[in-house]
């Protein structure tokens, strides 16, 4: 089973549940997992533009699971968080947003913001040690690396490192972009360690329940609970 389909039926019976960025390829969504496993409410919040022939697939989709309605939401969730307060949740969804974001911190703070309870979070990391053809790469436990920092052999021995898994589809990992904006959310900035990861769980107010690899170790599901 998937981890995280496993951490959201642990969490969910009887509590309201929103996923934020689940509209990506659609068949990855876990509003409808969440319903199976008991969730009370539905919600998703993504960027996409309400109409985007991706909230059109989501609710084909909903309707062919028998998925009650889900409230949907299209907006960016750092701007929404603390401008509508009716934007809280028991348990929140989140997976492949973290390393898309210039400003993670900020991007946990507001996921943070809209949840009551529990926060299952996804995202993709970096290992420790990665050594190839291209070369060697020593990453510090508690690092973070910052694409748009690294040197042409770090870039060119983690292209061959994520290549197994994201061949030429990656924007400024394994597919080279020509500039780098703060204001664009394509690219990946962003590939923590695990224990880097979970520390910034931890400061935005978060305890870590549960961590676990996934994608064949490229990326980690996080079971979060608000700290007390």
């Amino acid at each position: 089973m998937d981890v995280r389909d496993r951490f959201v039926q642990q969490v969910v019976k009887g509590k309201t549940f929103a996923e934020v960025g689940g509209l990506w390829g659609t068949v990855s969504e876990k509003a409808s997992v969440a319903h199976a496993a008991g969730a009370s409410e539905l919600t998703m919040i993504d960027i996409s533009l309400a109409g985007s022939h991706w909230w059109q697939e989501f609710e084909k989709r909903r309707q062919a699971l028998n998925v009650p309605p889900v409230r949907s939401i299209s907006g960016d969730v750092m701007k929404l968080a603390d401008a509508d307060p009716s934007l809280r949740f028991d348990v929140v969804h989140c997976s492949g947003i973290l390393y898309h974001v210039p400003n993670p911190l900020h991007f946990l703070k507001c996921l943070r913001t809209i949840t009551r309870e529990y926060l299952i979070l996804t995202s993709s990391i970096t290992a420790t040690e990665i050594s190839n053809s291209a070369g060697r790469l020593t990453v510090p436990a508690g690092s973070a690396l910052f694409l748009p920092a690294l040197s042409t052999v770090e870039k060119a021995v983690l292209k061959e490192h994520w290549s197994v898994v994201v061949p030429d589809t990656a924007h400024g990992l394994t597919k080279e972009i020509p500039r780098w904006r703060l204001e664009d959310f394509g690219p990946w900035w962003w590939l923590p360690t695990t224990d880097a990861l979970a520390a910034m769980c931890r400061v935005v107010g978060f305890d870590v329940l549960g961590l676990e690899l996934t994608w064949s170790g490229y990326a980690a599901t996080l079971l979060l609970r608000v700290a007390g």
